[in-house]
């Protein structure tokens, strides 16, 4: 009696132990996702940047050259923070189109 009463406690152990680690493994990916971009962007890539400028930014900012000498920024990591921040709301809110521009921009 004793012998199946802990083979039905050790099966339901085994389905507590299965259910949690499923949840947890849930979890785990629910709040990871928050974490990763909406999309994947390929590499930046600075032909795509000039194209994307020309379409995008030129009609406006004609000289990229200027602009990027006014971004503020010690080197290109802080000014390509700069830029991150400030294009998404000015007519870049792709971020591929953003980071190809940004690279263009940068290789000025």
């Amino acid at each position: 009696m004793f012998e199946a009463l802990g083979e039905e406690r050790h099966f339901h152990l085994k389905r507590l132990t299965r259910g949690l680690m499923v949840a947890g493994t849930a979890l785990t990916f629910a709040l990871a996702a928050p974490l990763a971009p909406a999309h994947a962007t390929e590499e930046a890539d600075v032909t795509r940047g000039e194209a994307a400028y020309e379409a995008s930014c030129a009609s406006c900012h004609a000289a990229p050259a200027r602009i990027i000498a006014r971004v503020e920024g010690a080197d290109d990591a802080e000014k390509t923070e700069a830029l991150e921040a400030f294009l998404p709301d000015h007519y870049a809110e792709d971020d591929q189109d953003r980071a190809d521009i940004i690279a263009y921009m940068l290789s000025l």
